[in-house]
């Protein structure tokens, strides 16, 4: 926030030309968390100042029309692109996390591993043999999956950030010889035919999405023919403190509502998951199978792209994909597919006559 001003003789002290916003996250809000009785560096006291400066920043924030957009979770994500990796797997970072349905102060790298576990055992309840990930992140999610379940499966994901993408395929060959197929995409516009995916998932991906998660989750149906598992905070779920978070943050809101109202689906109860990162941002598994779905089974898994516009066939042209119908090219980046339309080039071929 911009706004500056000077207050004199607060507890003693000058503070000078210090913002409203670090006045109150350095000074108030840990006035009154202490008089509240939480003790600095415990739960309680992270809790508390939580829930204390959201709201106080939810109403500023709606006065001001802040919102989520796509185009800032991306810009978001590619500034912070390969933390993740190092949170996973190299440089662990004490934090207050869900373990085994309890807060505890655990190392990320421990913490995910639960959480790694806990996911494979919701996926070993289907039967898949290829699967997309929307909202792939730095693969370490999908990584898992293929180290757990393959080499018979096909992987597939996409992400917003190219950026994250890039970090996340050479932490995987690393790991592994075969690599998943990737592409920076909108999971406005998923760039797959319809009824692709034995089973299509998330993780923490809808959460990013306030206003737009009903059309992600249309897509998300579009092209599962089977099976779809989010992993997702839940807000109706969540503590009072979580929805505050969740409210201050612009997070998702409504997924079960959503869900519920789609005539063509099963859906099986959510609940939280036994292991989360962050208590506030409490991790839900929402699971729906396709019911009224027809669809043979394909002896092929292997999945082509289409022109997330027209979701006709793309032509793999070398440097880009090419899409005759849209009469628009998809750059290649890193061997990484731009399959986003806003990111797409107008390239029209002159007709036989002409040449």
């Amino acid at each position: 926030m911009k706004l500056k001003f000077q207050i004199l003789n607060v507890s003693k002290l000058t503070v000078k030309n210090m913002s409203i916003s670090s006045l109150i996250i350095k000074k108030i809000i840990p006035l009154v968390v202490k008089l509240l009785g939480a003790k600095k560096g415990t739960w309680k006291a992270e809790k508390y100042k939580t829930a204390i400066l959201s709201i106080i920043m939810i109403p500023l924030k709606r006065l001001k029309g802040v919102r989520r957009t796509p185009k800032s979770v991306e810009n978001q994500y590619d500034q912070i692109s390969g933390l993740y990796i190092q949170d996973n797997y190299y440089s662990p970072k004490m934090r207050y996390s869900v373990v085994d349905g309890e807060v505890k102060n655990i190392s990320s790298i421990d913490n995910m591993k639960a959480i790694r576990m806990e996911m494979r055992d919701v996926l070993s309840e289907y039967e898949f043999a290829n699967i997309l990930e929307v909202g792939v992140g730095e693969l370490t999610t999908l990584e898992d999956v293929y180290q757990s379940f393959g080499p018979k499966i096909d992987c597939y994901g996409i992400d917003l950030s190219l950026n994250r993408i890039k970090h996340g395929l050479e932490e995987y060959k690393k790991r592994h010889s075969e690599q998943p197929v990737v592409a920076k995409a909108n999971a406005l516009e998923l760039p797959f035919p319809d009824n692709s995916f034995d089973l299509v998932i998330t993780r923490h991906t809808l959460e990013q999405m306030p206003k737009i998660y009903k059309k992600a989750l249309d897509e998300i149906f579009r092209v599962s023919k089977k099976h779809v598992i989010l992993f997702e905070p839940s807000f109706e779920m969540g503590s009072f403190a979580q929805k505050l978070k969740m409210l201050n943050t612009d997070y998702v809101r409504g997924i079960p509502t959503y869900l519920k109202n789609k005539s063509n689906l099963k859906i099986d109860p959510a609940y939280l998951m036994n292991n989360s990162a962050n208590p506030l941002n409490h991790t839900a598994c929402y699971k729906a199978t396709i019911s009224d779905n027809n669809i043979p089974e394909a002896n092929n898994t292997k999945v082509h792209f289409v022109c997330p516009q027209t979701k006709t066939l793309l032509e793999n042209r070398g440097t880009y994909y090419y899409s005759q119908n849209a009469e628009c090219a998809y750059p290649i980046i890193e061997d990484i597919p731009v399959l986003d339309a806003e990111y797409s080039l107008i390239l029209s071929e002159s007709d036989d006559g002409d040449q």
